[in-house]
């Protein structure tokens, strides 16, 4: 398997099925921005509220190959594994499929996603145990506590500006490199200090 972050925003995703298994699956096409389309001829009260708060558009029918041919990632999450073979089957070549019981059948897995802010930390173990990677994903969260939700959004915005300064390399990187300070994780107020800073030597 080659990991890689997938910029999904806008992009057409389809979820086949819809219970348990496929709301799990819309909720981080959601968190990715995706356009989501729904096709079941039943749904989770969850999977129904996505829909009349316009956060999916959910077709209430058996799948048929005409649903996905024009997506761009699709999930098969039936509960029904020769619908969901079948499915994979048909997809195209040009696209990304998951196939949540018999993931071999599809090109792409989902690991386990630890997230904090722009920090995004994925754990796969190839198939070997997903409840071990669960396992780590929770260690992932208890060492990377919330405030790195924010720390990762301050190194974002001082990146951006430090971009665009007109000094050398070497005085970008020295600035990069003290943003990794521990005292700007847990700190509003130094994240702050930085930026104002900072923003007066990128518009002197």
């Amino acid at each position: 398997m080659y990991p890689i972050m997938l910029n999904l925003n806008c992009k057409p995703a389809v979820v086949i099925g819809g219970g348990a298994v496929a709301h799990r699956k819309i909720l981080g096409l959601l968190e990715a921005g995706a356009a989501i389309k729904v096709v079941s001829p039943e749904a989770v009260p969850a999977i129904q509220k996505m829909q009349h708060e316009h956060l999916l558009k959910w077709d209430k029918k058996s799948v048929e190959p005409s649903d996905y041919k024009d997506a761009f990632i699709i999930f098969a999450a039936t509960d029904q594994p020769e619908v969901n073979q079948q499915i994979a089957e048909n997809a195209g070549n040009h696209q990304l499929v998951n196939v949540v019981d018999q993931p071999a059948l599809g090109n792409f897995s989902v690991p386990a996603v630890a997230r904090r802010g722009k920090l995004v930390m994925a754990v796969s173990t190839g198939g070997a145990s997903p409840i071990l990677a669960k396992r780590i994903k929770k260690e992932l969260l208890a060492a990377y506590s919330e405030d790195y939700e924010a720390y990762t959004q301050f190194l974002f915005r001082c990146r951006e500006r430090i971009k665009e300064w007109e000094v050398s390399l070497d005085e970008k990187q020295s600035l990069l490199h003290e943003l990794l300070e521990e005292r700007f994780i847990h700190s509003r107020d130094e994240q702050e200090n930085f930026i104002r800073t900072l923003e007066q030597k990128v518009s002197f």
